[in-house]
């Protein structure tokens, strides 16, 4: 009779970790993102980069939707391709951060019912610099969804630094 309580009692439990872990994966989604689909966002991250820092605009607005956003850190929004193309190539005849190179980390992706969404923490270095210094932090908040030609940006905004981050209401600045 023990041994019967027991493996009810592990069963129960198993049954019930089972669907939690599934509960989990479709919250407020409808379906759980897979490998690929968390590889193939996560490789978005890489083409902004790399576009950026290697001045290729082609590779920077294959992350994008047609009808993306992107609002920079000073809180301008560039709506759709085209202006964000216009935003890319002014930028870059201005030399705007020709010395640096972006790296994201943390990249935290999560299913919504659109798609997913995403957010990273961004940091440029200076790599001319002597020794190579920080240029910038901060972090983006993405939105993604999947089109013809895979996952895409359609939203994206840059947070510079630190003081808009929030815990339970407080700014970062408060807290010191």
């Amino acid at each position: 009779m023990r041994r019967v309580r027991a493996l009810l009692a592990i069963l129960a439990v198993g049954v019930l970790t089972g669907a939690t872990w599934v509960y989990a994966q479709r919250s407020g989604s409808g379906r759980a993102l897979t490998g690929s689909d968390i590889a193939e966002i996560q490789n978005l991250y890489a083409r902004y980069n790399q576009g950026w820092d290697f001045r290729d605009v082609e590779l920077y607005l294959s992350a994008y939707t047609e009808d993306a956003v992107f609002t920079d850190g000073a809180g301008t929004a560039y709506a759709g391709k085209k202006a964000i193309k216009d935003y890319l190539t002014t930028a870059f005849k201005q030399g705007v951060s020709a010395e640096v190179t972006h790296n994201n980390t943390s990249i935290l992706i999560t299913p919504t019912a659109e798609g997913a969404r995403g957010r990273a923490y961004w940091m440029t270095m200076n790599v001319l610099a002597q020794p190579a210094a920080v240029g910038g932090v901060g972090h983006y908040n993405d939105t993604f969804v999947r089109t013809p030609d895979g996952w895409r940006m359609k939203s994206r905004t840059s947070v510079r630094g630190w003081t808009k981050r929030v815990w339970d209401g407080e700014t970062a600045a408060n807290r010191r």
